[in-house]
């Protein structure tokens, strides 16, 4: 079996896309600002990231700017409990693309 490690990250456009009009996973709010925002935190590396280089885009989760803002601001690559948070909020992402019939 070929770890995901070794492979170039993932493109999936229109599971990036079907963020826009969405409700930000975090905090709720319908402010317009929505996005795929992609994971940075602890392991993001084992998703694909690499300098310059964004994880996979399953790795994302639909944000607010100002709940990814918060995200992107790391303060150390070893924040666990942020990078936590941040991996839930992408699994809800991939739920919500399920139940939306983008994933099928």
């Amino acid at each position: 079996m070929m770890s995901l490690f070794k492979q170039p990250p993932v493109r999936l456009p229109k599971f990036v896309k079907a963020a826009n009009g969405q409700s930000c996973v975090r905090c709720g709010k319908e402010t317009g600002t929505t996005v795929g925002a992609h994971y940075q935190g602890v392991g993001s590396l084992r998703l694909g990231k690499g300098r310059g280089i964004k994880p996979h885009d399953f790795a994302s989760a639909d944000l607010c700017g100002e709940c990814h803002s918060y995200f992107d601001g790391y303060e150390s690559a070893n924040d666990y409990e942020r990078g936590w948070e941040f991996l839930m909020l992408c699994m809800e992402t991939i739920a919500r693309r399920f139940r939306d019939g983008v994933i099928k």
